[in-house]
């Protein structure tokens, strides 16, 4: 891989009408509604509609009382919050065959452990749309950490940040939302730096790792896969292990979890929903439930 999205998406570049962004993305299509139909021999029509990809009639969703947004309504409103914010789309892409829809945003804050100015992780605010009926815009933050050429990816805990198409765009919002992201992100400068700062030595980083993924009492060998390769990440194989920051403390635990979650873990899907599991799948809970643990053991 040689992008940090997994190239499930493009760059976007400054001054790209909408019609330009969505030709360059792939997404220069529509989506259709259809009736559908049951029965034997398809005699009854349902009280729904059937919306579909213009392009290879891919299904998406059922709709009752509203159509769904076009690609055109829904990167629209990507521009319209990053303009609000004053932080230009740098990437336009898409998962699941087309249903969902991202922007991403890079914010101008880096988040570097103090003793390290050479660990360095940059913060995107992603914005993503669907065309799964009653969804809604919902606004989040990835953190990818620049130690290798595709990066390690964590979803930084924003808090449910949605703004709903109803009404009229409301310019407060996008102001509340991005401040509530650079407050989000100092405050991960600060737990990122007070982890940096905690030693532990490999028998502690082995009980945190069972404690989280394994099975009390076995001896290392007869763990788990994610265990026994974790536990290598942080005694030095992992990208970036070497980084005063990393080395022998909870900050590079926390970080052999990443990487094993981006780079090790058994690979199921395609690389587009494998890319969609680190944004908010499973992989993305087990990331986010470890650094709760982690932050709970050592700060608290």
């Amino acid at each position: 891989m040689k992008t940090w999205h997994r190239d499930t998406a493009v760059n976007i570049q400054p001054g790209m009408t909408v019609d330009q962004q969505l030709k360059t993305a792939g997404l220069d299509w529509q989506v259709n509604l259809s009736p559908a139909f049951y029965g034997d021999e398809k005699q009854h029509k349902a009280p729904v509609l059937a919306a579909y990809r213009s392009d290879n009639n891919a299904f998406f969703d059922i709709y009752t009382k509203r159509k769904p947004w076009q690609n055109a309504e829904i990167v629209e409103t990507f521009n319209r919050f990053c303009d609000g914010a004053n932080l230009p789309i740098s990437y336009l892409g898409n998962l699941d065959g087309g249903r969902i829809l991202y922007a991403a945003a890079k914010l101008p804050e880096m988040i570097s452990p103090a003793q390290s100015v050479g660990d360095l992780t940059e913060g995107y605010l992603l914005l993503e749309d669907s065309h799964l009926n009653g969804r809604g815009l919902s606004i989040s933050i990835y953190a990818n950490r620049l130690v290798c050429t595709n990066g390690m990816k964590r979803p930084v805990r924003l808090g449910q940040k949605v703004i709903s198409h109803v009404g009229q765009f409301n310019p407060s919002r996008v102001h509340g939302i991005l401040t509530a992201a650079r407050e989000t992100l100092q405050q991960e400068q600060k737990q990122m730096t007070d982890l940096a700062a905690v030693t532990i030595d490999k028998a502690e980083a082995t009980l945190q790792l069972i404690a989280a993924f394994g099975e009390a009492g076995k001896p290392v060998h007869e763990q788990p896969r994610i265990v026994q390769t974790c536990l290598k990440l942080f005694n030095g194989a992992g990208m970036g292990s070497g980084e005063l920051s990393a080395f022998n403390t909870a900050y590079g635990l926390l970080h052999s979890v990443t990487e094993y979650y981006n780079h090790h873990a058994v690979k199921r899907g395609t690389t587009a929903q494998q890319f969609q599991s680190l944004l908010c799948g499973s992989r993305a809970q087990q990331m986010q439930r470890f650094e709760r643990q982690v932050v709970r053991c050592y700060l608290n």
